[in-house]
């Protein structure tokens, strides 16, 4: 029996982060005509995009408008851009005054316990800190020399289990900053109408470059973003759910495979993929919705080849000879150029081409074979719930931002050094399993554990398809829960120890 000790093993993690953005800077340019923010604030009309003239108010969707920043705080009392100052003058409370008290670790309801209170109090102490409220409080954040903006919308009554949580990125790229800007503006309303409860944000892209969503400082700023948002309004990290429309779907392409475990759903609309690679969304579905004569940098070609590309990961990844993961779902829109219907909020049907890689072999044609369905991108990812701790991952290590400091992948951690591999890892709480199929990474990775994977407190078996096995002990460690925390404040994602993982090749 291997007992492994967890002290000292996780580095704290700094989540302000860089990486690069990849692409080949082929696809981004302003999706149709520019409107003045004027016109937009008055209109709500999209971007080009061919979507109907929508309404000026939020009443018809039972929210605020789209440029008032309002939701329900970190646990229970309402925020706005305006009162995150006054949070931050507030005492901690119970639950960092109880932290004091020595933790007693020594069963897995006191680790569930533990994780909450934990969570909870440093929470309490996160909304103390000055920069945090004033980003919060501005709605915009800042890593080097790139600057992020975004507004916030609340739509309908918390449940209980917290707001869903809407990211929506805007058409522009290359272009000037006013096209940019009106582009933003547009996209505060684009899918906002189509949300029945949650909080919808447009971000502004952090350059006005073709890869405006995907600067390297892009990527820390969103996790920023995410991790204020579960630190000042009351959302459930389960259910976050990106979209974008031109440069934006661009966006979506490459934001997707490189923080898939951050979100629940996605979806492409009239972007370019860039050759980016899909596989780490093995556990996050995927829209992909494009015009059919939409031409320009191939984007019609290149959206129902991606078709085909997830459907082959789902055959390269699957069990047992069987297709397994990357559910997605391919809309291109029957005679429709750059302008297609993403988002109409009376969820009229579409005409969408049935056989793509028929239309792929044969070319476009008025004859096609064709299905009439409803393609709102919001009905499509609301469908879909994050599970924080999925039974299996595939984890591409080449898929990584490349300056970010952040470690872990769903429960998977590796050194940022370690940039090369796959692995394909699952885990059973039935047998108390963590199985290896596959673990070709250049460095160490390790399973993070927690009591709702595991039973942590009995021998936990570790197998590889090439027939190793071995059994090892995992010793909770208040300090190591600190560290997931700080790692991504979300609190469906929070471990109490880790265990190395033996390499491994595929078994399949």
């Amino acid at each position: 029996m291997k007992r492994i000790l967890i002290s000292g093993i996780f580095a704290a993690a700094v989540i302000l982060s860089a990486c690069s953005s990849g692409g080949d800077g082929k696809a981004g340019e302003a999706p149709g005509v520019s409107t003045t923010q004027a016109a937009a604030e008055t209109a709500a009309g999209v971007s080009g995009s061919g979507a109907e003239t929508t309404e000026t108010t939020a009443g018809a969707s039972g929210g605020e408008t789209a440029e008032t920043a309002a939701g329900a705080s970190g646990f229970g009392t309402e925020t706005t851009a305006s009162s995150g100052q006054e949070q931050a003058s507030e005492p901690a409370g119970e639950a960092q005054k109880q932290a004091a008290e020595p933790l007693i670790l020594d069963s897995n309801e006191a680790l569930k316990a533990a994780r909450i209170s934990i969570y909870e109090e440093m929470c309490e102490e996160a909304k103390l800190d000055a920069n945090r409220t004033a980003e919060v409080g501005a709605k915009s954040m800042t890593y080097g020399e790139a600057t992020m903006r975004y507004s916030l919308a609340t739509v309908g009554e918390d449940s209980g289990e917290g707001y869903p949580v809407y990211i929506a990125l805007h058409g522009g790229g290359e272009a000037e900053k006013e096209l940019n800007d009106s582009q933003w503006v547009q996209m505060q309303l684009y899918y906002y109408f189509s949300v029945k409860n949650g909080i919808y944000i447009a971000t502004r892209g952090v350059r006005d470059t073709w890869n405006t969503h995907f600067n390297p400082e892009s990527y820390p700023l969103y996790e920023r973003l995410l991790e204020n948002l579960s630190i000042f309004y009351h959302i459930d990290t389960n259910r976050v759910y990106l979209m974008g429309y031109s440069a934006g779907g661009d966006g979506v392409y490459q934001i997707s495979p490189r923080l898939a475990d951050r979100f629940a759903a996605v979806n492409m609309s009239a972007g370019h993929p860039n050759g980016v690679n899909l596989a780490n969304l093995y556990n996050t579905p995927i829209a992909l919705q494009c015009g059919e004569k939409d031409t320009a940098y191939d984007r019609n070609l290149e959206t129902a080849k991606y078709d085909g590309v997830l459907d082959e990961l789902a055959d390269r990844y699957g069990r047992n000879g069987q297709p397994e993961g990357y559910i997605h779902r391919t809309f291109l829109h029957l005679g429709k150029g750059h302008a297609v219907v993403d988002n109409d909020k009376n969820r009229a049907d579409q005409k969408v081409i049935a056989d793509l890689a028929g239309w792929l072999e044969n070319g476009p044609s008025e004859t096609e074979a064709t299905e009439a369905l409803n393609t709102n991108a919001v009905d499509f990812v609301t469908a879909y719930t994050r599970d924080p701790i999925p039974e299996r991952i595939v984890w591409d290590l080449s898929v990584r931002t490349e300056e970010s400091d952040v470690e872990t992948f769903y429960w998977l951690r590796a050194p940022r050094t370690v940039t090369e591999g796959v692995v394909v890892a699952s885990c059973d709480k039935e047998t108390n399993t963590i199985h290896i199929e596959q673990n070709t990474a250049n460095g160490p990775v390790y399973a993070m554990v927690n009591d709702d994977m595991l039973d942590i407190f009995s021998d936990i078996h570790v197998t590889t398809a090439d027939g190793g096995s071995e059994t090892v002990t995992v010793t909770p460690s208040e300090d190591y829960i600190r560290k997931t925390i700080e790692e991504r404040w979300d609190k469906n994602m929070i471990f109490v120890g880790e265990l190395e993982l033996p390499g491994c090749q595929t078994e399949n």
